[in-house]
């Protein structure tokens, strides 16, 4: 006598043994009725996950604000070279440059020259004042920072400059991006710890950037200019 088929049970009914079977494509599947569907222990982590990430990046939102990065100087001691990377170039580009007038003459861009002016310095032409500019040379991968007298008439050719205990001394007209360069980063690492520029004339001493609002966008321009040549991060 031929063995009868063992009937299939239906798929949502408990077994004696306790166990539910699912038909799923084509098999049976066995699934203690004392312990949670893989379905549900799928959601139960999805929602612990959630909890954890939230949590993860509430902590690293709180951190940055309570401990905030500090920025200072690398590699200060070091010759510069002017090389921009090209993470640096991007940052500038994606986040600062529209804070910039940039200069792109016909005979610039022959030189492979861009020059960034920056929109908050003043030009005024009443009073002698000296503006820090970045000038881009996107052939070489290189940027410089130069000091521009805002009326030369104002300057002879030695500009005499003091900054706390020490005095510089200047050729506006014999200066090289070197010279351009140490007169930058002797301006910058002292504006840092609140220490002020003068520009020395006879008994007068004027400050570096004219004014006061004139010496925060100047710091700016230096501070864009020392990240983008990787020398501030």
């Amino acid at each position: 006598m031929a063995a009868l088929s063992p009937a299939i049970p239906d798929p949502m009914t408990a077994t004696e043994e306790g166990f539910f079977f699912i038909w799923r494509k084509g098999i049976f599947l066995g699934v203690s009725s004392k312990q949670p569907t893989p379905f549900i222990v799928v959601k139960a982590m999805e929602k612990k996950l959630y909890r954890a990430a939230l949590i993860f990046f509430t902590a690293m939102l709180l951190l940055s604000i309570l401990w905030p990065y500090e920025q200072k100087l690398q590699h200060w001691d070091l010759e510069p070279n002017y090389l921009v990377k090209e993470s640096d170039e991007i940052f500038f580009n994606n986040t600062r440059i529209h804070q910039y007038r940039t200069e792109e003459r016909a005979e610039l861009a022959q030189q492979g020259f861009k020059v960034h002016r920056y929109l908050k310095c003043t030009y005024d032409t009443t009073q002698p004042l000296l503006n820090f500019t970045i000038i881009n040379s996107w052939r070489t991968d290189q940027a410089y920072i130069i000091a521009e007298p805002n009326a030369r008439r104002y300057f002879a050719d030695t500009v005499h400059i003091a900054l706390g205990d020490s005095m510089a001394t200047l050729s506006l007209d014999h200066m090289d991006f070197a010279d351009h360069y140490r007169l930058a980063a002797w301006v910058f690492q002292n504006a840092l710890d609140y220490r002020r520029a003068f520009i020395v004339q006879g008994s007068d001493s004027l400050l570096l950037n004219g004014t006061q609002s004139n010496e925060k966008a100047n710091q700016a321009v230096l501070k864009d200019y020392f990240r983008l040549v990787g020398r501030y991060q």
